[in-house]
């Protein structure tokens, strides 16, 4: 009785050991997409350290890294946690860079909303916080109705509500505007 026990022990693992063995060659020999189609249509997938990159005439116009990804097909978005986004040469600003605790890609609509501490920083020196920020690639804009507060080596500038046109550099903040020049250091060495 106890021999007969080990050898059904024996051959359940061994049976175990050659369908696991079975399929971990199938899915080796399938490609990412095929896998992809073969999951059902409500099924959402979840990734782990997403890097997507938007190219434009064979140039990078921007790149999207998050912590995780949660793709949700009924609605073509995919939900984000700790969000990096670098828009490069954005014309007086030069590469721009973003991080936020959440976000929201919408990849069709070349959309970006990111919430949660997001914090904006240029290749100029430019510093923009706010609590909830959009970026529209097809118009190259960041915009925002929340506070923010911007901080450049000229001035600091708090208010509600902000657009930026990427391409010129031109902000305009919307209301409850409040700003202070500070003098140019040049000015303030002299006697």
């Amino acid at each position: 009785m106890f021999n007969l026990r080990r050898l059904l022990a024996t051959l359940i693992l061994l049976a175990v050991a050659v369908i696991g063995f079975m399929l971990w060659q199938y899915f080796l020999q399938q490609s990412p997409e095929d896998l992809l189609e073969a999951l059902p249509s409500q099924i959402d997938l979840a990734l782990e350290e997403l890097h997507y990159t938007q190219n434009e005439d064979g140039k990078r116009s921007w790149t999207l890294d998050a912590a995780q990804a949660e793709y949700q097909r009924e609605n073509n978005q995919a939900l984000l946690e700790a969000v990096r986004l670098t828009l490069y040469d954005s014309g007086r600003f030069g590469d721009i860079h973003l991080k936020a605790r959440h976000g929201k890609l919408e990849q069709e609509q070349r959309q970006v909303e990111v919430w949660g501490q997001v914090e904006v920083t240029t290749a100029t020196g430019e510093t923009l916080l706010t609590e909830r920020l959009h970026y529209d690639d097809q118009r190259r804009q960041l915009s925002t109705d929340e506070p923010i507060r911007f901080f450049s080596p000229q001035m600091e500038l708090t208010g509600v509500g902000l657009q930026v046109e990427v391409e010129s550099g031109r902000l305009q903040v919307n209301k409850d505007v409040w700003m202070l020049l500070l003098p140019n250091e040049k000015e303030e060495a002299q006697p």
